[in-house]
């Protein structure tokens, strides 16, 4: 389900379940227009804020927003003078999260 040309389409995936558990219809806009500011501007930054307002967080922003939070703990840290081994370690722990981050969503795009 969802494979197109070699790939997964992992939004046609979670849309069709969604759709498929009856939640289009709990849904409270169901069967009214789109407002016209959802088609207008940026259409992504629309989405973001939508599921956003739906208390919904993709996997993608969830790992953006650590790696943020974790970047800023690196700059409290050197300015705070911590030493450069803790800084390296640090570094380095969140190297390998974001090589695992990077796997994860290889794998989940690929489908294997």
């Amino acid at each position: 389900m969802g494979k197109e040309h070699g790939h997964v389409n992992w939004m046609d995936q979670i849309f069709k379940e969604y759709e498929r558990e009856g939640g289009l219809k709990n849904n409270p806009g169901f069967g009214k227009p789109l407002p016209e500011s959802a088609l207008s501007g940026n259409i992504y930054d629309n989405f973001l804020t939508k599921v956003k307002d739906a208390g919904f967080l993709p996997l993608w922003i969830k790992w953006q927003k650590e790696i943020r939070e974790e970047l800023a703990e690196l700059v409290r840290l050197k300015k705070m003078n911590g030493t450069e081994s803790e800084l390296m370690k640090r570094m380095g722990e969140m190297r390998k999260s974001v090589h695992i981050m990077r796997f994860v969503q290889l794998k989940c795009s690929t489908g294997k």
